[in-house]
């Protein structure tokens, strides 16, 4: 086979295999997005957050915006370290706060940066209001 028959036919089959069906899709919250590049990614994602339903026999004080954000990382897709969880999100961002008991009108947001498969970092970053009941 020519060489250079082969290098198209190579390069057919990588395009191929790493382009299809990498256009826009919709993520589990319903936001546009695209996956993650093989090779190299910087993206920001929102995803969406249930509203929290505050009980009408409750008041409440509204006492500022508070932000927190928290990192998971995959080093090779082999060891995955990081906690974003809600708890931990939640209990960073009333550190700002003391003496709030409570966040509402919560926004969430990803940010995925990858290197050549090799570190897959995403920051989870919240924002929202403190309350005190």
């Amino acid at each position: 086979m020519k060489p250079t028959t082969l290098l198209c036919t190579g390069g057919a089959a990588a395009m191929l295999l790493l382009s299809g069906c990498l256009g826009p899709k919709m993520n589990n919250s319903g936001f546009p997005t695209v996956p993650p590049g093989l090779l190299y990614s910087e993206m920001q994602n929102a995803q969406m957050v249930a509203p929290k339903q505050l009980p009408s026999q409750r008041k409440f004080t509204v006492l500022k915006q508070v932000k927190a954000e928290a990192v998971t990382t995959s080093f090779c897709g082999l060891v995955s370290i990081g906690d974003a969880s809600y708890a931990t999100l939640k209990a960073k961002a009333l550190e700002e706060c003391r003496d709030a008991d409570d966040i509402i009108d919560l926004e969430v947001d990803c940010i995925h940066s990858n290197l050549l498969g090799l570190v897959n970092k995403v920051t989870t970053v919240i924002r929202g209001v403190a309350i005190k009941y």
